[in-house]
């Protein structure tokens, strides 16, 4: 399917795709970084979740769909908890309290925001800034 199409040159590479293992993690709080890759309409949080984690009940404006990569942990999503594992994905809709527990291991997840989060858009840039 591919062959009649034009190999994209090593530039347009670069302006499309993301190797997340090169981008600079970005600590959340206590327990938590990610690598963040952001798009015009969505951000996408590559997130390493230590065990034993509590990240306290938030909210904010954007839909967040967590997928479970790796591990396991609880989210609790309008006062019920949910156990999610490897291959989950659970939805939340923007505005909601929500929060996360992990417990005997380490979590890897993938947070998809939308619309695109600008505070993430800073702690990325921040994180640039001080590998520099």
């Amino acid at each position: 399917m591919s062959d009649g199409f034009a190999r994209a040159t090593t530039k347009e590479r670069r302006e499309r795709v993301t190797l997340v293992d090169s981008v600079p993690r970005a600590g959340l709080r206590p327990g938590v970084d990610t690598a963040i890759v952001p798009g015009s309409n969505l951000t996408l949080s590559f997130l390493r979740l230590s065990p034993g984690l509590d990240a306290k009940l938030h909210s904010h404006p954007e839909e967040q769909a967590v997928v479970v990569l790796e591990g396991a942990l609880d989210l609790v999503v309008e006062e019920t908890t949910y156990h999610v594992r490897a291959g989950d994905v659970a939805i939340i809709p923007g505005g909601v309290p929500h929060s996360a527990v992990t417990h005997g291991e380490a979590c890897r997840v993938l947070d998809v925001f939308s619309p695109a989060r600008k505070d993430f858009e800073e702690k990325l840039a921040r994180a640039k800034a001080s590998r520099q």
